[in-house]
C-alpha cells in the first residue's frame, strides 16, 4: 500500500507532455464538457445507481473502461465511452498513455477517488476550488471516550456520551458512505482504539470500498500483538500523535505519565509491520522549538509522513489561546518544514499557508532541489518537475473543510471538519436523519466554504487565495465567522495583534459553545 502515496514523478517519463494536451487545455476541455447541455446530461446519467452492477453507473462504467470489471450491464458499457473520453484526455495532459493509467489504477481506492473526481465535474463543474462528488475523507469521531486528557483536544474528550451511535447505526452509515463515493474513512475520537467495535468498523469500511485509517494517541497500541490485530483486520493507515521530542513535553500535554513512551513504541510497532505511518504534532509555543529535532528523530524511526497540525482554539484548546504561534513563527516553521522534506519522509501541514510559503520559495528560485518542487496540500506533497502541473494548486489547494473532507461526531452530527465547534451555525446535519448526498450538494455552509471569492479581509484579496485562503476553522473559532481572515498568516498581522492584545490584557477565554465569547473584529474596514 505504501506505493500508493508515492507522488514523486519521473521528469523524463510521466510528465513528458510533448504529445499530449497542456494542462490548461485539459481544464478548458473538462469545463466545456461540464457546461455543454448534452455532455452534462450524459455525465448526470452516470450518477444513477445501477441495480445490476450494484454500484453507481459511473463507477461501473469506469471500472469497465479500466479493465477492472467485465460483467457490466449494456448501459454501463455504453456510458464507459463517455467516461473513457474524459479519463483519456486527463491522462494525456499528464503525459500518460491509457495503459499507464490503467496500471496506476491497479488499486481500487484510486478508482474510487477518480470516480469522485468525475462525479464532481458532473455535479459542480470545473471551478476553483475543485469540489469532488463526495468527500475524499471523512474523519469519524466514533466515541467521546478517551484514556488521556489532552489540554489541546479539539473534542474535549473524556467519557462516553449517552447519545453515541450504536454499532449497527455506524455499520449502516458506513454503507451509505461507500455508496455515495467516499474514498477514505479515518476513525478518531476520543480514542478510537478503545471502542469495543473498532475492528468491525475497519472491516466494514474496507468491505464498502473505502480506505480504512485511524487517528490514535497510540497508548493501547504499545502492545504489538494488539496493534497487529488492527492490521490483520484491514487497517492501512495509522496516524499517531506525538507532541514533542522530550517525553515531559508530550506527557504534560496529554496529562498521563508514560504516554510518550507508549506512543513511540506504537509508532515503531506499525513501522515494523509495514503499513503507512503518519505522526501528528499540534504545534504551539509549548513544543515549537522541538520540531527540528523531531524531524530527525522520526526520520530515523522510518515513518512516512510527519504532519504539523495547526493549533485551533476549539474544545480544550479554547483555554490555551496564549500558546498559539504568531504568524511569523508559523511561517518560519513552514519554511523549515519544506527545507527538510525528503523522499524518506514527507513533512505536511494542515496550515493552508504552507502552499503560499512554498510557492514564494519556488518563485524566488530558492528550491532545496533544483530538479523538483512540491505542491503542499492536506493530503500529500505532490512533487513535480513540470511547472505546468503547478496550475493544479489553484484547484486542489487551500483549506479542504467541507470540500475534500468532513467530520462526523459520535452522535452522527456532521460538520465541515473536526476543528469546528459543535455550534448549530456550522452543523451540516446528521448522518442518521439527513440525506448525506443532498447535503453535500446543497448545504449553504458548504457552498460558502467552497467560494473563495467571498472571503473577508486580506484572505479575500490575497494573490494566494486559491492555493491557501486561510484555515476556515481558525477563522470561525476566533471570530465566529467562517469567512473571516485567518489570523495565523503574516498578511493578517493586524488581526493577530488585536487578538493577542485582547487575550493578554483582558485574559479572554474563548468558549467553543458561546458566540458571545468570540473575538469579533470588523473585516470590512
Amino acid at each position: 500500500m505504501k506505493n500508493q502515496y508515492n507522488n514523486n514523478y519521473d521528469a523524463d517519463n510521466q510528465y513528458d507532455n510533448s504529445n499530449g494536451l497542456e494542462l490548461g487545455d485539459m481544464i478548458g476541455l473538462f469545463k466545456k464538457v461540464a457546461d455543454n447541455p448534452v455532455s452534462s446530461r450524459i455525465l448526470q446519467k452516470t450518477l444513477e445507481y445501477c441495480e445490476k452492477d450494484g454500484s453507481s453507473k459511473l463507477e461501473s462504467s469506469l471500472k469497465y473502461y479500466l479493465g477492472k470489471k467485465d460483467d457490466v450491464c449494456f448501459n454501463c458499457k455504453v456510458l464507459s465511452k463517455a467516461v473513457g473520453y474524459i479519463v483519456k484526455k486527463g491522462a494525456n495532459s499528464f503525459g500518460m498513455t491509457v495503459d499507464e493509467l490503467k496500471e496506476a489504477m491497479a488499486d481500487e481506492y484510486w478508482i474510487k477517488g477518480l470516480t469522485s473526481v468525475i462525479k464532481g465535474i458532473a455535479l459542480f463543474g470545473v471551478n476553483k476550488p475543485f469540489v469532488p462528488g463526495a468527500p475524499f475523507q471523512i474523519v469519524w469521531n466514533i466515541t467521546n471516550a478517551c484514556n488521556l486528557r489532552c489540554v489541546h483536544c479539539y473534542e474535549g474528550a473524556s467519557v462516553k456520551r449517552k447519545d453515541e451511535l450504536s454499532k449497527d447505526q455506524i455499520i449502516n452509515s458506513l454503507e451509505v458512505m461507500g455508496e455515495v463515493g467516499v474514498t477514505s474513512i479515518a476513525f478518531s475520537g476520543g480514542e478510537p482504539t478503545i471502542h469495543p467495535n473498532i475492528l468491525d468498523f475497519i472491516n466494514s469500511a474496507q468491505d464498502n470500498g473505502m480506505f480504512p485509517a485511524i487517528a490514535t494517541n497510540g497508548y493501547t497500541l504499545k502492545d504489538k500483538e494488539k496493534a497487529s490485530k488492527f492490521v490483520d483486520n484491514g487497517l492501512e493507515f495509522v496516524q499517531i500523535s506525538l507532541d514533542g521530542l522530550n517525553p515531559e513535553t508530550h506527557d504534560s500535554f496529554r496529562k498521563v505519565n508514560g504516554a510518550w513512551d507508549r506512543a513511540v513504541q506504537s509508532i515503531e510497532n506499525f513501522v515494523d509491520m509495514g503499513i503507512f505511518v503518519e505522526v501528528a504534532t499540534t504545534v504551539t509555543e509549548h513544543n515549537v522549538d522541538e520540531i527540528p529535532e523531531m524531524i530527525d528523530f522520526l526520520k530515523d524511526i522510518g515513518i512516512d509522513w510527519f504532519m504539523l497540525y495547526n493549533f485551533i482554539p476549539t474544545g480544550n484548546g479554547a483555554e490555551i489561546l496564549d500558546l498559539d504561534l504568531s504568524p511569523q513563527e508559523r511561517e518560519n516553521l513552514l519554511v523549515n518544514a519544506y527545507s527538510k522534506n525528503s523522499d524518506d519522509m514527507q513533512i505536511l501541514s494542515t496550515a493552508p499557508q504552507y502552499a503560499s510559503v512554498v510557492d514564494n520559495i519556488n518563485s524566488n528560485n530558492n528550491n532545496i532541489d533544483d530538479d523538483s518542487n512540491i505542491i503542499p496540500t492536506h493530503f500529500y506533497n505532490a512533487e513535480y518537475s513540470n511547472p505546468m502541473i503547478a496550475q493544479l494548486a489553484d484547484f486542489i489547494g487551500g483549506c479542504g473543510a467541507g470540500r475534500f473532507y468532513m467530520n462526523i461526531e459520535p452522535n452522527g452530527d456532521m460538520f465541515p471538519c473536526v476543528f469546528f465547534p459543535h455550534d448549530d451555525d456550522v452543523k451540516l446535519g446528521n448522518i442518521i436523519t439527513d440525506d448525506f448526498e443532498y447535503l453535500w450538494a446543497n448545504n449553504n455552509t458548504l457552498k460558502q466554504l467552497r467560494n473563495k471569492e467571498i472571503l473577508k479581509g486580506h484572505c479575500g484579496v490575497c494573490d494566494s487565495h486559491n492555493i491557501c485562503g486561510g484555515c476556515r476553522a481558525r477563522a470561525y473559532n476566533y471570530f465566529g465567522d467562517i469567512l473571516a481572515p485567518d489570523p495565523g498568516c503574516t498578511h493578517n498581522q493586524k488581526e493577530w495583534d488585536i487578538l493577542k492584545s485582547k487575550i493578554v490584557e483582558e485574559k479572554v477565554s474563548v468558549a467553543a459553545d458561546s458566540s458571545e465569547d468570540y473575538l469579533i473584529l470588523d473585516f470590512n474596514k
